[in-house]
């Protein structure tokens, strides 16, 4: 199979060859007869002549192809122009997927608006999409030259929750709905070298391994389910300037209340804590010792938080991320001083084989005797983390934690 790379500022087509395999929710094959099933949708409801976001569909159907909601004014390209009242946004740290551009769009129906919220995901009313586009540029060194879009997924808040959706680009006419994911062949030039690895577009399934979070069980009674939720638009993301393409510049959530999406903002935006604006051509010489600790901190909770939390600002009692029970747990709101073991300093490592090597998840002042940028920086199932998400080692990533830790007072945690 082919995909065809899209050249921004050119109609100049090349093509690139892509072995496509199915991809399992623990990253092997999956027999046909174990796969999620497709879920039957009503082609007159996801078939529109009109030039309107298809909010009927986006509602109540899984549509076989990404164009049939008319999200974008040119639905062969998702990552510009957005359809009706379709805004543009940017995460200062953004999750790492593969080095991959990911360009993010809000879709909040008219009359509507999200509750802004100081620590948790905006409250997005009934209605509301998530989209995000995933495309791999050819050299990670020019942003703005040839890239390759690869998937889009939708986040929909509808009448029963959240769903997601997973749209994979065969080719650059449309995108195809992809419950059982797709394992796709890339190459690519990062830091001069050519990086060659297998990217994984999720089955749809497998999005709740990140977005849910989990009833803490009080009792045999406690038959609570899971909520799921979305991870990235919190304030602490947005709350800095996005230039757009009429030209502005602005605060993204003043923006966002401008056009009437978002409601219950503190008028003094300097007063909501706020993420580092951290992405790999940052120089982590030039940072502060506490720009590095902001740096780490939200690189750690837009990566790693979704699973590594616990209750605290949780939108009901008694929840945690999948691994919130692991003891590691590193929300941006937690306090660092007051829970230092939770952010694992000096924290046994309970998942470490690696005996005398890597005992503590963080050794104060000791980068290379700590589990958790080897795990980071690790491939293999044992101690890969995230488990998901990624087939390539963040080399940035790893040197800002590893950076943070050894601006840490030196303590070999009695080792």
């Amino acid at each position: 199979m082919n995909i065809t790379n899209i050249f921004k500022g050119s109609a100049k087509l090349t093509t690139l060859a892509l072995s496509v395999s199915l991809l399992s929710a623990c990253g092997s094959a999956t027999a046909p007869s174990e796969l999620p099933p497709v879920v039957d949708t009503n082609p007159a409801i996801c078939t529109s002549d009109s030039t309107d976001v298809n909010w009927e569909a986006l509602l109540t159907e899984n549509c076989e192809n990404l164009s049939d909601y008319n999200l974008f004014t040119d639905n062969t390209d998702p990552t510009s122009d957005p359809n009706g009242p379709g805004i543009p946004y940017d995460m200062s740290t953004p999750l790492f997927t593969d080095y991959a551009t990911k360009y993010r769009f809000i879709y909040v129906p008219d009359g509507e608006a999200a509750t802004y919220s100081d620590h948790e995901v905006m409250e997005f009313p009934v209605g509301s999409v998530l989209v995000k586009t995933f495309a791999l540029p050819d050299d990670t060194s020019d942003r703005d030259g040839a890239e390759t879009i690869i998937e889009t997924r939708l986040l929909i808040n509808r009448a029963d929750g959240w769903t997601a959706l997973p749209y994979y680009w065969e080719n650059t006419t449309d995108a195809e709905y992809v419950v059982a994911g797709k394992t796709v062949d890339v190459s690519i030039i990062h830091n001069a070298a050519e990086l060659t690895f297998d990217y994984q577009v999720p089955q749809k399934n497998q999005c709740t391994k990140c977005h849910t979070v989990n009833p803490i069980r009080q009792g045999a009674d406690d038959k609570r389910g899971n909520i799921f939720m979305p991870i990235g638009p919190k304030a602490r993301y947005l709350n800095n300037n996005y230039a757009y393409s009429d030209g502005t510049t602005e605060n993204q959530l003043v923006h966002w209340e401008n056009a009437g999406i978002l409601a219950g903002t503190p008028a003094d935006k300097s007063t909501i804590d706020t993420a580092a604006d951290f992405h790999d051509d940052v120089i982590l010489d030039n940072l502060s010792t506490d720009e590095i600790t902001l740096a780490a901190r939200s690189y750690l909770d837009i990566n790693c938080a979704h699973c590594h939390r616990s209750e605290l600002t949780l939108p009901e009692p008694f929840y945690s991320g999948p691994a919130g029970d692991s003891g590691l747990q590193v929300e941006f709101n937690r306090d660092l001083d007051t829970n230092p073991s939770s952010f694992g300093i000096c924290k046994q490592a309970i998942a470490s084989s690696g005996g005398d090597e890597y005992p503590r998840d963080i050794v104060p002042g000791y980068p290379e005797n700590s589990y958790l940028p080897f795990r980071m920086n690790s491939l293999e199932g044992q101690h890969k983390m995230p488990e998901l998400g990624r087939s390539t080692n963040h080399t940035e990533g790893v040197a800002l934690i590893k950076a943070w830790i050894a601006t840490m007072t030196p303590n070999p945690c009695g080792l």
